[in-house]
């Protein structure tokens, strides 16, 4: 047990090497990296939405490139009919009131279900987010938790439903903690939990066999 703990620990280590404490934060201080790495995202904003879908589609996902925030509904409305959706669960952020989602989704006959009450948001059909950043070299969503945003919604519905803004976009996961460090470096308001999602809920027995939504969500949508 003792040797297997260390193997992991050891693998750990190698895998932050560079991300804390190396050549990636030497003779420069957070927030200049920070601001060099969102630049470089501006500027290959085209190029990480094509690979952010792409990889996407290779772990179980449906993607769906909308072009402007009013064309949600149609596709929104179509996944309603497909799967015969009747409740939902949405996080109160910002982005989501600004396209008036809730009220759309009331609107189109659902129900429902608070995201603060706990127990019950299991029982929606589906639960609605955005993404605090999404990772375009592995398809990873990641979701900051917080009062208006509990990772129960992400996590318990059997269908998600994520948001994508193209501005989200981060290359690796080496960007996304040198923009995190600056972030935090410069506010006391820091996340409870940081949720990285990469496809539907999978799970695998010894033999292999995989199996979805075993301990999440079955399925998983991306609009971008």
């Amino acid at each position: 047990m003792s040797n297997s703990r260390e193997e992991i620990l050891h693998t750990i280590r190698k895998g932050l090497e560079g991300v804390g404490s190396g050549e990636t934060f030497k003779k420069r201080n957070f927030l200049s990296e920070a601001e060099e790495v969102e630049k470089a995202i501006d500027e290959l904003g085209g190029d990480l939405k094509i690979q952010f879908m792409d990889e996407l589609a290779k772990v179980n996902t449906n993607v769906l490139e909308t072009y402007e925030k009013d064309n949600i509904k149609e596709p929104l409305l179509n996944l309603i009919k497909e799967k015969k959706l009747k409740s939902f669960s949405i996080w109160e952020s910002e982005y989501l009131k600004e396209i008036n989602l809730k009220q759309q989704l009331k609107d189109l006959g659902l129900k429902l279900i608070t995201a603060k009450n706990k127990n019950r948001i299991s029982k929606a059909d589906i639960g609605i987010t955005e993404v605090d950043y999404a990772i375009a070299d592995t398809g990873t969503l990641v979701l900051l938790t917080n009062k208006n945003q509990p990772r129960s919604v992400s996590l318990l519905p059997p269908i998600h439903l994520a948001i994508v803004r193209p501005e989200k976009l981060v290359r690796n996961i080496n960007d996304l903690f040198i923009i995190l460090k600056s972030k935090l470096d410069q506010t006391d308001d820091i996340t409870s939990c940081m949720t990285f999602i990469t496809g539907p809920s999978r799970t695998a027995d010894i033999e292999l066999n995989l199996t979805l939504g075993v301990h999440g969500p079955k399925e998983l949508y991306v609009f971008v």
